[in-house]
């Protein structure tokens, strides 16, 4: 059988293991791009290692990181092919996936978030504006993704244990997540400025708010702001993951909070490193190594 027979065999299977719909649509935009535009009509039998090269290739049209996804996506459908019981001209574990260099993961200083905040503090004077503020405490507090916290909804939200039960939008299982006095305090101020009777934590017209709408605000109301990095929802979950470990929470606990499988995850996708105070480490710990040489002379 040609490759591309498989294909929808194997957007099915992702959907019957529970993938998400964005899961699904980035691997069928992958079989429908990269994997379309060269092996497609391959024989599944006559397949060789270099094939995966022009997967790779064919992978660049998808972006910085495409040639990387194509051959991820190649090699979990030849698993897919072989684990229903067809045998493989070759090993799909042997196929090398490209190296691609990862930038720094951003997250936002104490000063930054200062910053934020006193310019939020200025324009809280409009119901949106109250909502993106209480959003943006509420993220930083409990590592949400922005998907979670807008179907969260208030009765999920335990106010005296500061803490809720949250489905995970990417495994969809059911997780605790923690708040403070300040992320509680500013949902308040917005439930209590609210008139509308909804159930859910943050709303919009008639519904609870959707992510595009609170990208939107989230744009308007940081534009101005004189911070160089990317503000978006995600950098408040990777804030909180980078300010549990630098104040010396366990990695384990780490994990356990910000709702990660893997604690690989954990450290390489958003644990940030604070270069000033590396230097600050570097300086002190050699200070005292040199101390403690002339103490001991």
């Amino acid at each position: 059988m040609k490759i591309k027979e498989y294909f929808d065999q194997y957007l099915d299977y992702l959907r019957a293991r529970g993938m998400t719909k964005k899961t699904v649509r980035e691997h069928q935009r992958i079989l429908k791009g990269a994997l379309s535009h060269s092996i497609q009509d391959y024989d599944v039998s006559n397949l060789k290692m270099n094939d995966a090269a022009l997967v790779e290739q064919a992978g660049r049209i998808h972006g910085k990181y495409g040639s990387q996804r194509a051959v991820v996506v190649l090699r979990r459908l030849l698993s897919f092919i072989q684990n229903n019981g067809v045998v493989l001209p070759l090993d799909w574990r042997d196929i090398q996936i490209p190296r691609v260099p990862r930038p720094p993961v951003e997250y936002l200083t104490d000063e930054e978030l200062d910053m934020l905040r006193n310019h939020l503090e200025q324009r809280v004077n409009t119901m949106a504006a109250l909502r993106t503020r209480a959003l943006i405490e509420v993220l930083l507090d409990t590592g949400m993704r922005i998907g979670e916290a807008c179907v969260l909804k208030k009765q999920d939200v335990n106010l005296a244990g500061k803490e809720a039960m949250i489905e995970n939008i990417k495994t969809h299982q059911m997780q605790k997540i923690y708040f403070t006095d300040r992320s509680l305090e500013w949902l308040q101020k917005y439930w209590s400025a609210r008139q509308d009777g909804l159930e859910w934590a943050f709303v919009s017209g008639r519904g609870h708010m959707l992510a595009v709408t609170a990208k939107q605000y989230l744009r308007e109301i940081t534009k101005d702001l004189n911070i160089n990095k990317h503000i978006r929802h995600h950098i408040f979950r990777k804030t909180l993951c980078t300010k549990l470990l630098q104040n010396k929470v366990d990695i384990k606990s780490t994990q356990y909070i910000m709702r990660h499988n893997s604690e690989r995850t954990t450290l390489r996708y958003y644990a940030a490193v604070n270069i000033e105070k590396c230097k600050e480490m570097h300086q002190l710990a050699l200070e005292h190594t040199q101390n403690q040489a002339q103490l001991a002379v």
